[in-house]
């Protein structure tokens, strides 16, 4: 498994752990809650396309992580970008039918459009809410992988003022790149356990909201470092 070498490296390595259990857990919490006979409001079209969207969410994570494991780091974050567009869609097609409809039926479907019409329909501002943009972070995702952000996307992959010719990244990442690994894989847990939420409304799986609040015990623990 991939493990930091730069500062707090205990601490980031055991998050980096757990947050893989986590990925499991929550796979088969959402599925079970996506097959479940209460699901019966959604058409059985419509729970095929919500069981995909899924699936990518996490397909598209447990490639992250492999793929972190072999210093593969580009296509790493391409893989954490299109889970998190995954969930980003998942937010606004399961809940809402007019938004579903038009994902299935308009060629020009656009969900930066659905988000920024229903981000119009959330009132005033509130600061005491939490307000962790997956659109956001996403976006943030995409600037690195399409070198919109030219110092992170290449300074990154130097090492001691070489860069690694390989396919991969190299044996040994740079500090650089470790610390886009670090704040890659605190969003993408920030982003899971924001899209787990959605799956509550059957009732709350104890073991994976443990493991939550451990997960979320050690990034408080890294911020306060």
């Amino acid at each position: 498994m991939f493990e930091f070498t730069i500062n707090e490296a205990e601490l980031l390595n055991g998050f980096l752990r757990d947050f893989s259990a986590y990925v499991n857990k929550s796979y088969k919490f959402t599925m079970k809650f996506l097959a479940g006979p209460e699901r019966s409001d959604f058409s059985e079209n419509d729970k095929l396309v919500l069981i995909s969207v899924n699936k990518s969410v996490y397909q598209n994570l447990y490639s992250f992580l492999r793929l972190n494991d072999s210093n593969m780091q580009y296509a790493a974050f391409s893989c954490l970008e299109s889970a998190v567009y995954a969930m980003r869609l998942f937010n606004v097609i399961a809940p809402y039918t007019e938004y579903r409809y038009k994902f299935l039926t308009d060629p020009e479907f656009s969900l930066t459009e659905c988000e920024d019409d229903l981000a119009g329909d959330e009132g005033e501002f509130d600061e005491n809410t939490e307000h962790f943009s997956l659109k956001e972070f996403c976006e943030g995702i995409h600037k690195v992988n399409a070198f919109e952000l030219k110092t992170a996307s290449i300074s990154s992959q130097l090492n001691d003022g070489n860069i690694y010719l390989g396919l991969s990244c190299g044996k040994t990442l740079s500090a650089e790149l470790q610390d886009e690994v670090r704040k890659n894989l605190i969003g993408a847990f920030v982003a899971l356990s924001k899209y787990a939420r959605m799956f509550e409304s059957d009732g709350v799986d104890e073991e994976l909201k443990a493991l939550e609040d451990s997960l979320y015990e050690r990034f408080l623990e890294y911020l306060r470092k």
